[in-house]
């Protein structure tokens, strides 16, 4: 079992053999078959004949001898060793073979009609034929009976030999068959070893796309490679823009904690030490925020959520609870509207969790001096979308920018509502769109707002 399946040669060579030893087999049995009922014509003929050759030569002989002609076909045309008995008019012996077999006695023998039967002679199985007829010998007439029998193991034999001809035939046809397919394989399968030549020669770093010719049942396989050789590409690309991305953007805060440790260590008073250690605090916070955004986006590149049924309307109400008293205490107006009925959606709640998360510190970070209100909400769309969007009045975003912020690392100035970030906030909301099969976009300008749409489960189109 091993062998079919590490072996393609082996597996085909069994999917073809297999069906046809069967059918061989099957026609061996029909040939042999056959062969037995075209053995027991010919032999019944040939006894019949011999019968009607015997009784001739009765006749023109007076029962004395048999002729040349007939000894030769006892020779010839019987296939092999035949056995005789005629009785005369009177019942007497005339010429052949003592004891002839007997059939059944019960049944009448016709007259000039040969009759045909299987009976046993000294223990072994015959084929007989009897006729009985007027004759006149020595000037006696009345009925002669003539019996010719032979051993049925000679027809068997001849049937046999029929069938191992037929046998050795389809032996012929199968083993050709199956080098056929040992070697045919094997020059059909040349074009992929060449193609397995092409790739082993190929180093870690080279995924260029496979460019050569190749039969065309294989083509689906060298365009899977040199699909899979682009996503390990791009990914690639992505991991080293990310990687670089990352060192660029940590280099920065790093550097800032270390002078804000430094500058502890050289303050001169308490009041001074425990102010620079806020500020060492905050940043550190900072840092740790940015390193989580790396570290979420890195488990969020290529993967494919689980979704499941949520409500929308559950999940803003509790992420609105956790940030209610931050954003309030910056006297910004913040307002939860989940709607009279749940909004149901498909999609994975803890990444929306952070989505939302994310959604709300942009504003907060970026709205600017202006913002007064921050409005979170869910709703269904006319198209069967489910929709949970986070809206504020804070500083506006150009419509050049409103497709570039979603990008990573991409950071507004400050005239455009932009505070201290790591631009990886609106990456990651985008990018857990994406995995939960949806998308996000800003869809108003002023006031700033951004809707994050999901398909609705059939649950929720029940209940709009």
């Amino acid at each position: 079992m091993s062998l079919l399946r590490n072996s393609l040669r082996a597996r085909l060579l069994t999917l073809i053999l297999l069906p046809l030893i069967v059918v061989s087999l099957l026609v061996i049995f029909w040939r042999y078959q056959a062969a037995k009922g075209t053995a027991e014509e010919i032999f019944d003929r040939s006894l019949v004949m011999l019968t009607f050759a015997i009784s001739r030569d009765v006749a023109l002989s007076s029962g004395d001898s048999l002729s040349s002609t007939t000894a030769n076909l006892f020779s010839e045309a019987s296939g092999g060793k035949v056995f005789y008995h005629v009785y005369g008019p009177d019942g007497s012996f005339i010429t052949g073979y003592s004891s002839p077999p007997v059939g059944d006695i019960k049944k009448p023998l016709p007259e000039n009609n040969p009759t045909l039967f299987d009976a046993t002679h000294l223990g072994a199985p015959v084929r007989v034929v009897r006729l009985a007829e007027k004759a006149n010998i020595e000037g006696i007439s009345g009925r002669s009976v003539i019996t010719v029998w032979q051993k049925l193991s000679l027809r068997d034999n001849f049937a046999r030999k029929l069938a191992l001809r037929s046998a050795g035939l389809v032996s012929m046809l199968v083993l050709t068959v199956a080098g056929l397919v040992w070697f045919g394989i094997r020059y059909g399968l040349k074009p992929l070893y060449e193609l397995e030549d092409a790739i082993q020669k190929r180093s870690a770093d080279d995924l260029s796309p496979i460019v050569r010719q190749v039969p065309k049942e294989t083509k689906r396989i060298v365009w899977r490679l040199n699909h899979l050789f682009q996503d390990l590409t791009e990914s690639h690309a992505a991991r080293e823009r990310l990687i670089s991305n990352a060192a660029h953007q940590l280099r920065n805060p790093i550097a800032g904690i270390h002078a804000m440790a430094e500058a502890t260590l050289s303050a001169e008073t308490l009041a001074e030490t425990r102010a620079r250690i806020q500020e060492l605090v905050t940043e550190t916070r900072r840092t740790g925020r940015l390193t989580e955004q790396l570290l979420s986006l890195e488990k969020l590149d290529g993967r494919k959520s689980k979704l499941e049924v949520i409500d929308l309307g559950m999940l803003i109400t509790e992420v609105g609870t956790r940030n209610a008293n931050r954003i309030l205490s910056k006297n910004i107006e913040f307002t939860v509207v989940t709607g009279n009925a749940p909004v149901w959606a498909r999609g994975d709640y803890f990444l929306l969790s952070e989505a939302l998360q994310n959604l709300l510190d942009n504003a907060v970070a970026h709205g600017g001096t202006q913002i007064s209100y921050i409005l979170i909400e869910t709703y269904y769309t006319s198209n069967d979308l489910a929709v949970l969007a986070v809206e504020n009045d804070g500083a506006s975003i150009s419509a050049g920018n409103a497709t570039r912020i979603f990008e990573r690392f991409v950071q507004l100035d400050h005239k455009q509502g932009s505070g201290q970030g790591s631009g990886l906030g609106l990456a990651i909301v985008a990018q857990i769109a994406n995995v939960n099969d949806g998308q996000v976009e800003l869809v108003c300008k002023k006031p700033t707002r951004f809707c994050l749409s999901l398909q609705a489960s059939q649950q929720g189109a029940a209940k709009k």
